[in-house]
């Protein structure tokens, strides 16, 4: 017994060391295939290193196809080879992995990219009318070098997205071509979008894909303009649609948030905005005008307001005395400040004067307690007179006395 259990042993061991020999000869046939690519496409190769499909261990053949074993042009004489010559072909190329759910799950990816890419305007144009110039995959986040959009290098990280964009909405040839301004990341870069973007480096803040969609790139219609911006500005959407604008723009006469705030080159809101758009509507009516006046003096009256409030709690802090409660009194008061800048969106004074009265209410609260410090500090003043006046005139008392004893000696 215990001399077949000897004999079968060295098999075993035969059998180990098989399987480790197929091991090794499989990792070793991976970099064989890189390597025959390389000897043609070094230049993709560097390129191609530092991607995201590399990271994920990826190789040419896995889109490309080919035969790996081959060191010649050779290689690409199989019934597999993909080199895509149109943008169609490349879009249906990138899908043949990005639409498989067993295989886009494991990097948390969605699946739905060329569905949607074709409901948007490039995807209509290449689909439907074979344009070669709209953008495809390829477009937009690079060939061989391309990287996840949470990789600051990346074409779709959110700082480089407008640069990415303007690559093709910045030529103006090519613009001509569908009627459509050159100019639009231009005026981006002035906005106040882009401002949060690039000086605050705010990655939440909106580029052309967070209005606009990315792989299901639409421009918003009229109608849909007030639902876009919505998705950020959900309370001034919400109180929007209680004014008498609203009305006109479902009737389709008034274009929501981009007839009083532009598009790509928004600023930031103001009470001078008012003083810029209204007119533009309604420079022959007094009568709205008169609400337009009314709206921004009460809004102009409570920041003024605050400012003095904020000022004088300063100007006390800086004196010493203790303003910890007022400082919370200040951050409230701001709150319903704040709250009256979205609130003029309904274009009512009823809706506006309770909150306004509150912030009143708020900065006088903070105004008296900082008037009582300063009388307490006065008092205190006036109350160190005496104690100091004591002991100098005891000192005094002291000294004459001490000078007609030693007159008398």
């Amino acid at each position: 017994m215990e001399r077949s259990k000897m004999q079968r042993l060295p098999q075993r061991r035969l059998d180990v060391i098989g399987v480790a020999l197929v091991l090794l000869a499989a990792v070793m046939a991976a970099p064989a295939a890189e390597i025959s690519c390389l000897k043609c496409h070094g230049k993709e190769q560097g390129l191609y290193a530092q991607s995201g499909h590399a990271q994920a261990g990826l190789t040419c053949v896995d889109c490309h196809g080919g035969d790996p074993k081959v060191n010649d042009e050779t290689a690409h004489a199989t019934d597999n080879f993909k080199r895509p010559d149109n943008k169609r072909g490349i879009a249906e190329l990138c899908a043949s992995c990005h639409s498989d759910v067993r295989r886009m799950n494991p990097y948390g990816l969605p699946t739905d990219q060329l569905d949607r890419y074709k409901t948007s305007k490039h995807g209509e144009q290449l689909f439907e009318h074979n344009d070669q110039n709209a953008a495809v995959c390829t477009d937009c986040h690079g060939v061989h070098d391309i990287l996840s959009s949470k990789a600051p290098a990346s074409r779709t990280y959110p700082t480089n997205v407008p640069q990415t964009c303007s690559r093709c909405h910045s030529d103006a040839k090519l613009m001509a071509q569908y009627q459509l301004p050159a100019d639009v990341v231009t005026q981006y870069k002035t906005s106040y979008h882009a401002q949060l973007l690039f000086e605050k480096v705010d990655l939440s803040a909106p580029t052309c894909v967070t209005c606009h969609g990315n792989h299901g790139a639409t421009p918003p219609g009229t109608k849909e303009v007030g639902q876009v911006c919505g998705k950020c500005h959900i309370r001034q959407r919400e109180l929007f649609e209680k004014s008498p604008h609203a009305e006109a723009a479902t009737a389709g006469l008034f274009s929501e948030c981009v007839s009083c705030h532009g598009n790509h080159g928004i600023q930031k809101a103001s009470l001078a905005l008012f003083d810029e758009s209204c007119v533009q509507c309604h420079a022959n009516n007094p009568k709205q005008l008169g609400v337009r006046d009314a709206v921004a003096g009460l809004i102009r009256k409570e920041q003024s307001a605050y400012e003095h409030a904020v000022a004088t709690v300063h100007g006390a802090t800086v004196r010493g005395l203790a303003t910890d409660d007022d400082q919370l009194l200040l951050q409230e008061a701001k709150t319903q400040v704040t709250q009256l800048e979205a609130l003029q969106h309904t274009l009512s004074l009823q809706q506006l004067k309770p909150v306004a009265a509150h912030s009143g209410e708020i900065l006088n609260q903070a105004l008296t307690d900082i008037s009582g410090l300063e009388r307490f500090e006065r008092w205190k003043r006036l109350a160190l007179g005496p104690i100091w006046g004591f002991p100098i005139v005891m000192a005094v008392l002291f000294w004459a006395k001490r000078r007609q004893i030693e007159e008398k000696k």
